[in-house]
C-alpha cells in the first residue's frame, strides 16, 4: 500500500492480533531508529503471520479424522458398490486449506529472513544493499554470505564475522531444508503428490474402515511438529541476529548519539 504525505504524518496504532504477542519480544521497533525500525516492523509482522500458520496447521492435524470425514465416507461408498484391491492403491484426503497454510508458512520462512538480513545493511555491516535472503549459484543465503565475506565495513569486521557464523550454523541446522521445501511446493515435479492426508484403509467385517490419517510429511516429520520445531529455531536464530547488533552498541545511529561528545 503506497503511503501519502498525510499518513506518514500520522502515529499508526496496531491493535494487534494474539498471533504478534509472541514476535513482540524479539521484534521491538521502538528499539531501533532510521531504516532499521521499519525493518524489525516488517520482521514482526511476518513473524505474527508465520506463529499464526503454525497454530493453524497443528489445528487442522489435531482435527484431521473430522476435516476428513466426508473423503472417508465417499471411499467407503466406492468400495461398497465396487470393491477394489487395497494393496493397489495408496489414498489421499485433499484439504486446499492445509495446503494454503502450509504454502503460507514456508512463504513467511523466506519472507521473514530475507527482511532481517537487511539489517546489515541500515545498521552499515557492509557496505553493499542487502535486500533480501537471496541464493548465490546452489548456495541459499549465498549472496548474504558473500556480501559479509567481501563487502564488510572497516569498522563492524566483528559483527560481519559472527554474523556469518550465525547463519552458516542455522543454513545447515533447518534454514536450508525449508528453503528448499519451499522451492519443491513452488515448483513441484510433475506427478508429485501434493500436501494431502494419507488415509489408511482395512477390510473389517466385511466394511472398509479408514484406521488411521496421516498428515503430510517433511523428511519423515509430520507437518504440525515440523512446523512447531522450525518455529522455535526461528525464534532463536532472530533473537542471535538480533543480539549480534546490540552486543555492538544496539542500533547503530543510536550507538552514534550515545557517543556524541556534549557541546561546549
Amino acid at each position: 500500500m503506497a503511503k501519502t504525505k498525510e499518513s506518514d504524518a500520522r502515529i499508526p496504532v496496531i491493535c494487534a492480533d494474539k498471533s504478534a504477542i509472541s514476535g513482540a519480544g524479539i521484534f521491538n521497533p521502538n528499539s531501533w531508529t532510521g531504516e532499521s525500525k521499519g525493518i524489525i516492523q516488517s520482521c514482526w509482522t511476518e513473524y505474527s503471520v508465520l506463529d499464526h500458520c503454525v497454530v493453524q496447521i497443528m489445528g487442522m492435524c489435531r482435527d484431521a479424522d473430522r476435516l476428513c470425514q466426508n473423503q472417508i465416507k465417499s471411499i467407503q461408498e466406492q468400495w461398497r458398490s465396487k470393491r477394489f484391491d487395497l494393496r493397489k492403491v495408496v489414498i489421499y484426503c485433499q484439504q486446499p486449506d492445509l495446503h494454503l497454510r502450509i504454502e503460507a508458512f514456508f512463504s513467511s520462512i523466506k519472507t521473514l529472513l530475507g527482511l532481517i538480513v537487511q539489517l546489515l545493511t541500515s545498521e552499515g555491516v557492509v557496505s553493499v544493499s542487502v535486500d533480501g535472503f537471496h541464493r548465490a549459484k546452489k548456495v541459499y543465503g549465498g549472496k548474504v554470505l558473500n556480501a559479509l565475506t567481501n563487502n564488510a565495513s572497516n569498522d563492524r569486521k566483528e559483527i560481519a564475522e559472527k554474523a556469518t557464523v550465525l547463519i552458516s550454523q542455522h543454513k545447515e541446522a533447518w534454514i536450508d531444508q525449508a528453503v528448499f521445501a519451499r522451492h519443491q511446493l513452488i515448483h513441484p515435479k510433475k506427478g508429485m503428490d501434493q500436501l494431502m492426508f494419507h488415509l489408511e484403509f482395512v477390510e473389517k467385517d466385511d466394511k472398509l474402515a479408514c484406521v488411521k490419517v496421516t498428515p503430510p510429511q517433511i523428511d519423515s516429520m509430520l507437518i504440525d511438529q515440523y512446523a512447531q520445531k522450525v518455529l522455535k529455531h526461528t525464534q532463536e536464530f532472530s533473537s542471535a541476529f538480533l543480539a549480534l547488533f546490540r552486543d555492538a552498541g544496539s542500533n547503530k545511529r543510536l550507538h552514534r548519539i550515545a557517543n556524541k561528545p556534549e557541546s561546549l
